[in-house]
Order: structure tokens, then C-alpha cells, then sequence
């Protein structure tokens, strides 16, 4: 040891708001389970304040940091935290349903398909976009001359990266039983339906859509289906993808068939 001290580490805010919240969360079930044992509440926490003597920072990526004063450590800032109580319907108000975006993928991987900088991704992020279905709302609603002006992205940047967005992609896909107990594969990604049923092949074939909506396909693949390339056609713009079916379904059971395929047959019906 050479006897140095090291200086305290930087964290980001969000990191220390969080921990915070856990431990909190802690007190909370312990007191719920408190509760059970037939022993009376004799206190509630509501609202929690902290001063704390810290130095601010901004790291290159844009991320607001606090790093702890030192001994006789001058020039300090103090941070004023305070944590009041919030209800459900509080937090279910304002908090984004990613589930009910048409398009959730990260803005990572808009960034990827449409060449987007880093930097241009941390501005996006600074006017509050998350994922591509956020970007493309913004785009389209405002005059991208605005939205070049808050963030500093250029225009055909903007608009490059809008048609990336549009694009139909397959991202996935997971094999299940319907209420009958077929097999049903569920094709997963963004901008699979337009209003109208698209086209979809399995391994070069056409075969049935049962549902479909921009995030999500739901097809019926014929008995010998087993692996091979998923074709979307929507609008006359094409996504392809990879399937395999050789995974169990969701909710197969041994006690139904040796092979979860076994109950179609080649034309789709019944053995």
C-alpha cells in the first residue's frame, strides 16, 4: 500500500436514487410482514430528506454524476433529495407504457440501421425518445426543422433515420398452442401490418395469419414446417427473419404427443 487514499468514485444519480428506493422497498415489506404477525405499526415513514455535500459532474456521454466530498474537500455543492409518498394511480399516469408501443425497439437499434452517431442517440434521449416508435411519432407530428433546431440532428439525418424506423422488421419469434392445441408461431418486430394482412412465407411457403399487428404476427405453419426463413411481405416492402419450431411449444405436455407437430398434417388439418 503506498498509503494514498483514493478519491471517491462518481456515480450517476439515477444509481444512487435507485439503491436508495430499494432499501426503502425493504423497509416496506418488512413492515408488511410485521404487520402479520399480529404486532401493531408503531411508526410510518413519509417523507425522507437528504442534504448531501457532493461535486456535480457531467461525463462526455451526457450522464449527470455526484462524487462525495472529501476530508477538508472545499468547493462543494449541496444537493437537496427529498422522497415524498406517491400512489398508483400517480405513478401509472405518468409513467410510459412500452407495451403499448407500436414499435419498441431501443433507440440503439434505430441508431445501427440508420447510421446515427452516438452523440446524435444522447440528444434524441436529452427531448425524451426511448425507442424507435417515439422517434417516429416525433418526426412525423413536428416540422423536422424544429425538431433539427432543439436537437441539432440535421434534417436529411432526421429524415434517414425516419425511414429506417418505417421499415418492416422481424426481431424474433416464440412457438405456442392455440386454444385447440395447434401449434402457432408468433412472429415478433415492427411494422409487420399496415391495415392490410401481409403476406407471410415459412421456409418459401405461404401460410395462414391468424392475427396481425404492427409489433406482432400470429401464423399457422403447415405439419413439415419446421426451420427456416420467415418472409414478411407489407406494402411490397419485404423483412425476412430465421424460425425453428423444434423448441417445445408453451404449455405442451409430454402427455399430449410425442411430437408437438404430431396433430397437424401436411395440408394443415387434422390427422
Amino acid at each position: 500500500m503506498n498509503g494514498k487514499s483514493s478519491s471517491p468514485r462518481a456515480f450517476p444519480v439515477e444509481d444512487f436514487i435507485q439503491a436508495l428506493i430499494h432499501q426503502l422497498d425493504n423497509v416496506q415489506d418488512a413492515l408488511a410482514l410485521k404487520v402479520k404477525t399480529g404486532r401493531p405499526l408503531t411508526w410510518a415513514l413519509k417523507d425522507l430528506s437528504l442534504d448531501l455535500k457532493v461535486f456535480v459532474e457531467v461525463d462526455p456521454r451526457g450522464t449527470v454524476t455526484l462524487r462525495s466530498a472529501g476530508p477538508n474537500e472545499e468547493g462543494a455543492s449541496t444537493v437537496h433529495i427529498t422522497l415524498s409518498t406517491i400512489t398508483r394511480p400517480m405513478i401509472e399516469e405518468n409513467t410510459y407504457a412500452f407495451e403499448a408501443d407500436t414499435d419498441p425497439r431501443s433507440l440503439d437499434e434505430l441508431g445501427a440501421s440508420a447510421g446515427l452517431s452516438d452523440e446524435q442517440l444522447r440528444k434524441l434521449r436529452v427531448l425524451g425518445v426511448r425507442t424507435a416508435g417515439q422517434f417516429r411519432k416525433l418526426a412525423e407530428s413536428e416540422n423536422q426543422r424544429a425538431v433539427q433546431a432543439q436537437s441539432g440532428i440535421p434534417v436529411n439525418d432526421l429524415m434517414r433515420a425516419l425511414q429506417a424506423s418505417s421499415r418492416p422488421t422481424v426481431t424474433g419469434h416464440s412457438v405456442e398452442r392455440d386454444r385447440d392445441g395447434r401449434p402457432v408461431v408468433r412472429i415478433q418486430g415492427a411494422n409487420l401490418f399496415d391495415g392490410v394482412t401481409p403476406e407471410v412465407r415459412l421456409a418459401g411457403e405461404p401460410v395462414e395469419v391468424l392475427n396481425a399487428r404492427p409489433s406482432e404476427l400470429i401464423v399457422r405453419p403447415m405439419g413439415h414446417q419446421r426451420e427456416g426463413q420467415v418472409e414478411v411481405l407489407v406494402g411490397g416492402r419485404r423483412c425476412t427473419g430465421w424460425f425453428n419450431v423444434a423448441d417445445t411449444p408453451r404449455g405442451y405436455s409430454a402427455a399430449m404427443d410425442s411430437d408437438p407437430w404430431a396433430d397437424i398434417g401436411p395440408s394443415g388439418g387434422e390427422r
